[in-house]
């Protein structure tokens, strides 16, 4: 019986240095899996903040998506950003014209007024500029290709801002 016992012993023996080199290998690859986590999340804030420097807005700083530049001056602002001072400079302009007709000044600005204040000879030219360094603005800001929107790609996205037929100086 004391054999049966002395083979028991040495089993669990066994059995239990088998489990501490298990558990000494699960945590060397917990180890291991925990510092590549860190370097992932280091790797991704790089990312992250690489992409904020390269493709950040020149106006609200903040905003990394929807990228414009403007051929002119190279600045790169958010389609909000630029829809937003667009906006309202060409409402200031028709706000401060003499030549259009009340009711042209009270409609919201957009595509279609802004060719009815064109093809009605009020307004020929537009005059924009950047929100940074005051550039004159004459082309349709470019789509910033290093932040790629499929969505938009779409030819009348300036539409209501820039009509083909205005000169912009």
């Amino acid at each position: 019986m004391a054999t049966f016992f002395k083979k028991e012993v040495k089993k669990s023996h066994l059995e239990l240095t088998k489990l501490r080199i298990a558990k000494k290998r699960a945590e060397k690859a917990l180890y291991r899996a925990r510092a590549m986590q860190e370097d992932l999340k280091a790797t991704v804030e790089q990312i992250t903040a690489a992409r904020d420097t390269v493709a950040g807005c020149d106006v609200c700083k903040g905003c990394t998506s929807r990228q414009f530049i403007l051929v002119e001056c190279g600045h790169v602002s958010c389609y909000g950003c630029l829809r937003n001072w667009f906006h309202t400079s060409l409402r200031e302009q028709i706000d401060d014209s003499t030549i259009i007709p009340e009711y042209l000044r009270r409609r919201p600005v957009n595509a279609e007024t802004l060719r009815e204040l064109h093809d009605g000879g009020y307004l020929d030219v537009v005059l924009y500029d950047c929100p940074v360094c005051e550039e004159p603005v004459r082309m349709k800001p470019t789509e910033n290709r290093v932040v790629n929107d499929p969505h938009l790609s779409d030819p009348v996205l300036w539409k209501d801002l820039f009509h083909d037929e205005i000169q912009y100086v």
